[in-house]
């Protein structure tokens, strides 16, 4: 393939740094902006090429020694080369770039400044990580950046220290005990309870006795899940956790299984419900409706002021936990409904003709059309849109501008450092 010189203008979402030559955009990864560098072309389309970094000719002031001697070779972090308070700067400028076409010149935004993450490592309480064999021998380890090569991790700076003790405990037991194979492995951890569970998919045959024994060896493994040749489960399945509930209120208590979401920063995650909390200033007499709101991480807060509020998502495993976990908080104003977002929306809309505050928190798919276009139906006087991914968060806010919606103000939350991906909360009213 050729290579290209280029000079690298900005950072684009994806982790890429962006340049041209002859007009052509090049993007090249683990670059920065200024930096002098040679690319070699992995793929071309008409309107651009992604190249591959070869050389860096001029250094940028702002790059920095990677701490993880595997940056570039596994596909998790995309900024360990710059240093965090830039990191922040760029996902800023980022979700202005993409409000940019949205928002007209006078238009009553406000768009604040970036909330960091308390933690730019060890903050992740779970993982995904991939297994094979390696000369004979079990690795586990993460993708790397746009391919299915393994890069194996003996411990990951990202990871909670509880999830890097566990997978040591995984990594030992798995070098004691010959012929496991692993293809797949899933560790989700909660610090306040000090204790972790683990997924397993199993090529071979995984007996009880085998995993049992990993859980007496391992003091920080509180169950495991297997499947397999046959599927069963060892040990408790549920983790504990605990957030600051609304003002004056009680903490929230949750339970969450493997299968169920959880935000996998939790520093985070309390500060997007302290922002859902205050931008809803609910005043105890609203109807609130929670779309997607899996196991109640919103729902259950929202619910200790306002008097009426429905959860609605697909996951049976997360409505289930979501009414446990509603019980166990003495909550029974809440009800929760099992089901695909529009079908629930479709029966719920023959119950009521009208909530006050409706709170999104999709995949990164987004809520889509459809299922915008059933909820706007309730009236809402306040969407409150929280997102993972802003290309489809911009995406259906057009559709409710376009539909007498107004967007107040709108904020990006560094869930994932290290990354190019952030979480983003958006306000709207309803136009008079």
């Amino acid at each position: 393939m050729k290579e290209v010189e280029l000079i690298i203008e900005k950072m684009a979402y994806g982790g890429w740094g962006m340049g041209r030559v002859a007009g052509k955009i090049i993007f090249v990864p683990y670059t920065v902006p200024g930096e002098r560098v040679i690319g070699e072309i992995a793929s071309e389309k008409k309107n651009y090429a992604v190249a591959i970094l070869r050389e860096i000719m001029e250094v940028s002031p702002l790059r920095q020694s990677p701490f993880c001697n595997l940056f570039g070779q596994c596909g998790g972090c995309h900024y360990q080369h710059l240093a965090y308070q830039e990191q922040l700067l760029i996902k800023e400028q980022m979700l202005k770039e993409f409000l940019t076409p949205l928002l007209a010149k006078d238009s009553p935004c406000k768009i604040y400044s970036l909330f960091p993450s308390p933690e730019d490592r060890g903050y992740r309480i779970r993982a995904q990580l991939k297994g094979a064999q390696k000369l004979g021998k079990q690795i586990l380890g993460f993708y790397g950046r746009k391919s299915h090569q393994i890069a194996e991790i003996k411990e990951c700076p990202l990871l909670h220290p509880l999830a890097n003790l566990i997978l040591a405990g995984v990594r030992e037991w798995t070098e004691k005990e010959a012929g496991l194979f692993i293809k797949n492995l899933e560790v989700q951890v909660s610090p306040a309870e000090g204790k972790g569970i683990i997924f397993l998919q199993a090529v071979n045959n995984i007996t009880e006795k085998l995993v049992n024994k990993l859980i007496t060896n391992v003091p920080q493994l509180k169950g495991v899940i297997v499947e397999g040749k046959r599927n069963f489960t060892a040990g408790e399945m549920l983790l504990d956790y605990k957030f600051l509930g609304a003002p004056g209120k009680e903490s929230v208590f949750l339970q969450a299984s493997y299968d169920s979401f959880v935000q996998v920063n939790l520093g985070v995650n309390q500060q997007l419900i302290k922002m859902v909390l205050e931008w809803a200033e609910l005043e105890g007499k609203e109807r609130v409706l929670d779309l997607f709101c899996g196991l109640g991480n919103f729902t259950l807060p929202l619910a200790q002021v306002a008097p009426e509020v429905w959860g609605i998502d697909a996951n049976e495993s997360a409505i289930n936990l979501a009414r446990q976990n509603a019980s166990k908080n003495r909550l029974k104003n809440c009800q929760f409904l099992l089901g695909l977002a529009e079908e629930e929306l479709a029966k719920l809309k023959k119950n009521i003709d009208r909530i006050d505050v409706l709170i999104l928190d999709p995949p990164r798919a987004g809520a889509g059309k459809k299922v915008l276009k059933l909820a706007v139906e309730l009236h809402p006087q306040k969407i409150i849109y929280v997102s993972c991914e802003p290309p489809t968060l911009v995406r259906d806010l057009k559709l409710l501008l376009s539909w007498g919606y107004e967007l107040q103000k709108i904020q990006a939350l560094d869930m994932f450092p290290q990354t190019y991906h952030f979480e983003v909360i958006a306000f709207l009213s309803r136009r008079l």
